[in-house]
């Protein structure tokens, strides 16, 4: 991991402010996990450039490493191992929420798709994968049904497309791993229909087995994991772009993960009902 490039993070991503404390519990080596001193996010603080992503730090690549990792030094994977049916049902529960919340019509964006997509039959799938690997796997899948799939940071690849041309975007395991998840939602949200809205799915740091795992908490992964979001900060950071947030699995104790709907309104809000939606907390 020492020949990884990366860079320091200038400042929140949720409430766009400086100064953080170090979680010193969770930091692993040269990867330092921070809380925002400001409104409590938590993040890292030094994040591997998207260079390194594409093929070193690929998403298959990472998956399968600490796979490995967790089997020789997780003291709780006994624990852990009894309880994985709540990671089972998850998944169930969450592709039937895939299949009923994604217009069946039109075209609909899977950000970090891997190597095929979840996107249902129907609509024209288009893709943006990082991993160059997954990429080359995922390219004749979304042609064959006359979409596409790009290869570059989402953040890029976003701007291929004109405005207002998605009915929805899904971003299933992707978000915990970009760096500017403003900028990403940002740009997602001029590319959204009026109505359209994103399906989401991102490790949830408030949920109960990350205080019994602790550090060995499934939703850690270094360097390649760059946000950990809880409704309070993913509501406050999508709230300040737009959205209509809206928490999908809250009564799901053993969840792992915070799955949610980001709606661009129908008609955009003025800047002071942003500013009041902004203020507004998830419980």
């Amino acid at each position: 991991m020492t020949n990884i490039r990366s860079h320091e993070r200038p400042a929140c991503e949720v409430c766009l402010r400086s100064g953080t404390t170090l979680v010193k519990k969770y930091t692993r080596g040269p990867w330092p996990v921070v809380a925002c001193s400001a409104c409590g996010f938590v993040y890292l603080g030094r994040v591997p450039d998207y260079e390194d992503l594409s093929v070193t730090l690929a998403w298959e690549k990472q998956h399968a490493e600490e796979k490995e990792r967790r089997k020789k030094t997780n003291k709780l994977a006994r624990f852990d191992a009894l309880t994985r049916f709540r990671l089972k049902l998850g998944k169930l529960v969450d592709r039937a929420r895939h299949k009923r919340a994604v217009v069946m019509s039109d075209r609909v964006l899977e950000i970090g798709c891997g190597g095929g997509t979840r996107i249902p039959p129907g609509p024209t799938p288009y893709g943006i994968e990082i991993s160059k690997g997954l990429y080359e796997r995922a390219r004749p899948i979304f042609g064959a049904r006359g979409g596409t799939v790009y290869h570059e940071p989402a953040t890029t690849g976003i701007e291929r497309f004109p405005e207002s041309f998605f009915d929805s975007i899904i971003m299933r395991s992707y978000l915990e791993h970009e760096a500017q998840p403003r900028l990403i939602l940002e740009r997602a949200f001029a590319r959204l229909k009026p109505g359209g809205k994103i399906v989401l799915r991102s490790p949830n740091y408030n949920s109960i087995n990350r205080h019994i795992m602790g550090s060995e908490w499934c939703g850690f992964r270094f360097p390649d994991h760059v946000n950990y979001f809880t409704p309070r900060s993913l509501g406050a950071l999508a709230r300040s772009i737009g959205y209509e947030f809206r928490w999908k699995n809250w009564m799901s104790l053993f969840d792992d993960n915070l799955i949610v709907e980001l709606r661009k309104p129908q008609q955009a809000r003025n800047k002071q009902d942003l500013a009041h939606a902004e203020s507004s907390a998830v419980p």
